[in-house]
């Protein structure tokens, strides 16, 4: 054992134990004070000229031996000796019991070290389940006449799929995902209708992440695709991200959530939810993260206007009801303050989160999807049909309120905003998803961004082979071999996030300083 690695062991076993060493030391030195003062009192009825100090003394020093002979003499008086006998018997407990105390702790130290490296190398193993694959059915004819398949990060592994690939039990594997920042364990009955009575069936979703909300991608776009709950959602992370990368789109995530009892999500951001977060710091966290979030999704529009263009936000979320439609664009919000221009849908009035002007580059871009996917087919209660697309349902959804992010970005009244929700049938169970993708990615790039090339960077995520979300950024090590630094880069950017919004409320108003409870 490296001697620097023996005193960490040494210091993590004396803070495992430190509470019960002192707490001993406290009652030994109770009881070698008791016995002092019963030594006293046997031996100054002996001796006039004893005193108490002397037996304190006495009793002290005979634990080591008085090796320098600085005690008074021996007891005299037959209690006096019996007294230095419980004295000598409980020198030995002086010793034994921290010894003991440190040694169980030493141990202790010891397996936890090794639990550590066989969790990071788990860790390491799991992130291997998740390199970069060809999807098969997923292939098309490049510039040069070329046949090129797509490659894409699994959007997840069951654990019994991990289990064959790697000898791991399911304890092992849970514990390996839980010391990984940038994977959670999802239930599959989550994606399926309560009619079909679902299955619980665990899954490990693997994410990119690169701050403390989730993952930012700036590829200097006019286009945004945004997962705004693709911490519970299982799915819309990988489709989004897909999406963005095929159109060479800029990509905006909410991975990671403080609440984990009651993921904050941020397609709608509601003060009286949060007011349900009974845990200050908690609450803080959600408030801040949830602030750099729409902060960094207003730079992404800043850029656009800067240059004298509109921007375009797309937010990618999932539905388990989908039977009549597994593509629904959706841009319908209420309208109270008649902010928004009129839509008049199954004759009521809605406000819609797309601007006038652009609503015929709405129109193409929903027309040009519809086609486009509706040629392909997807399995819809054990059959197979046609993929369904619809605009503005509302006998599916309903309006989306002041608080939902589409309306907090300026959807409709200063920018573009609009929702698809893809039907899991899609999402997590399609063979050829990434085909849908790229439809969807073609036609939002011809009527917004025809002209521009796509980022060789953005390229990469589905062209190249690879381990994972890891060599997205050129940050291997980070992501596989070292969880902390991770966690620590984690840690900064949430305490950045808080001195940098904790002046404000969700509505990005000014509030009075606040106070811990």
């Amino acid at each position: 054992m490296k001697l620097p690695n023996g005193f960490k062991l040494f210091k993590n076993a004396y803070n495992a134990t430190k509470h019960q060493i002192w707490v001993s030391v406290f009652l030994l030195v109770i009881v070698t004070i008791i016995f002092a003062i019963l030594m006293w009192i046997a031996e100054h009825t002996a001796d006039s000229d004893y005193s108490f100090w002397d037996a304190l003394v006495w009793t002290f020093v005979k634990y080591i031996e008085d090796p320098a002979e600085i005690a008074a003499s021996a007891p005299l008086t037959i209690f006096g000796k019996f007294v230095g006998t419980l004295v000598g018997v409980l020198g030995i407990a002086i010793f034994a019991v921290p010894a003991g105390l440190i040694g169980s702790g030493l141990l202790e130290a010891i397996d936890e070290e090794k639990k550590e490296e066989s969790v990071r190398k788990n860790g390491i193993s799991l992130h291997k389940r998740f390199r970069r694959t060809a999807q098969s059915a997923s292939w098309f004819y490049n510039e040069k006449g070329l046949k090129v398949t797509y490659k894409f990060v699994p959007r997840y592994r069951s654990l019994a799929q991990i289990q064959v690939k790697t000898g791991l039990t399911e304890n092992e594997i849970i514990e390996a995902v839980n010391n990984c920042p940038d994977m959670r364990l999802m239930n599959m009955a989550t994606t399926q209708r309560n009619e079909d009575m679902p299955q619980d069936r665990l899954v490990v979703a693997h994410f990119p992440l690169n701050n403390e909300y989730g993952c930012f991608l700036d590829r200097k776009s006019d286009v945004t695709i945004v997962a705004p709950v693709a911490v519970t959602e299982l799915g819309t992370g990988s489709f989004a991200f897909s999406l963005a990368a095929m159109g060479g789109f800029n990509y905006v995530s909410k991975e990671l959530t403080p609440n984990p009892d009651d993921p904050f999500g941020f397609y709608s951001m509601q003060k009286s939810k949060l007011a349900l977060i009974g845990d200050y710091d908690m609450k803080e966290d959600v408030e801040s993260q949830a602030l750099h979030f729409m902060d960094d999704l207003k730079k992404l529009k800043k850029y656009s206007e800067d240059n004298g263009r509109k921007h375009w936000f797309v937010f990618i979320m999932g539905t388990a009801k989908s039977t009549e439609c597994q593509v629904h664009f959706w841009r319908l919000a209420t309208n109270k303050d008649k902010s928004l221009s009129c839509q008049v849908i199954g004759g009521n009035e809605y406000g819609s989160t797309v601007l006038p002007e652009d609503e015929e580059i709405l129109q193409r871009i929903y027309s040009t999807s519809k086609a486009a996917l509706e040629a392909r087919e997807v399995i819809v209660k054990d059959k197979s049909q046609p993929i369904q697309v619809c605009l503005d349902n509302n006998d599916i959804l309903k309006s989306v309120g002041p608080s939902n992010i589409m309306c907090r970005m300026g959807g409709g009244r200063d920018c573009n905003a609009l929702t698809i929700r893809i039907g899991y049938e899609i999402l997590v169970r399609h063979s050829s998803h990434l085909l849908i993708v790229k439809d969807i990615a073609d036609a939002i790039k011809k009527e917004v961004e025809p002209t521009r090339a796509i980022p060789e960077e953005a390229k990469k995520c589905f062209m190249s082979e690879g381990d994972g979300y890891a060599d997205d950024f050129g940050q291997m090590t980070i992501f596989e071999q070292d969880p902390d630094k991770l966690k620590e880069m984690i840690k900064d950017k949430k305490a950045l996030a808080r001195r940098n919004f904790e002046a404000f409320d969700l509505d990005g108003n000014v509030e009075e300083p606040k106070k811990k409870r």
